[in-house]
């Protein structure tokens, strides 16, 4: 196959066809998917049914752009060694600060048998991190509220709401986190 450069801004007949099959824009997708609701590379290629390396490898050597690149869609962070530039694409789920780099915090902490599963964890600037793991009752009744409602609503739009899951859901969030 032969390697036909594709013009800053335009899209490849593959990124047409992933735009027809989730009905939407790549970017409106990215923004939503990867900016908003923090998923990587490697999840949204799956959703897209892409290899990985389409959407975030570029190599001068091989002359290919990544999708990310031709459409100019941001990165998570800037690096340039020691100076690294946070671009800030999500907010504190608490607070909402956006100007920090965020930690994901663990609801129920890893030394007590918490997971890196998505009900479990929260995206936290440094400051909420803290009062979390010092059982601030504000912060706690906030991050609470976030992951339930974060966590049923993509229940919900991934057809996967039955009542045991729910209620296994709702109990995880709500009673474990006061076992340990």
């Amino acid at each position: 196959m032969k390697f036909v450069p594709t013009a800053p801004g335009e899209k490849t007949s593959k990124m047409r066809e992933v735009e027809r099959r989730i009905g939407r824009t790549l970017e409106e997708d990215f923004h939503e998917y990867y900016v908003l609701r923090g998923w990587g590379y490697r999840r949204l290629a799956k959703r897209w049914r892409v290899a990985y390396n389409t959407i975030c490898s570029s190599s001068e050597r091989h002359r290919c752009r990544s999708w990310v690149d031709m459409l100019g869609l941001p990165a998570r962070r800037q690096s340039s060694g020691k100076d690294s530039q946070i671009i800030s694409l999500a907010a504190c789920q608490v607070c909402g600060a956006n100007d920090v780099e965020l930690d994901e915090a663990h609801w129920l902490a890893a030394r007590a048998g918490g997971s890196t599963k998505s009900y479990n964890i929260l995206k936290l600037c440094p400051s909420c991190h803290r009062k979390l793991d010092r059982d601030d009752p504000v912060t706690t009744e906030l991050c609470k509220e976030k992951l339930l409602f974060r966590e049923v609503k993509k229940m919900v739009e991934d057809n996967a709401a039955t009542p045991k899951r729910l209620r296994s859901l709702i109990e995880a969030i709500l009673y474990r986190r006061h076992l340990e």
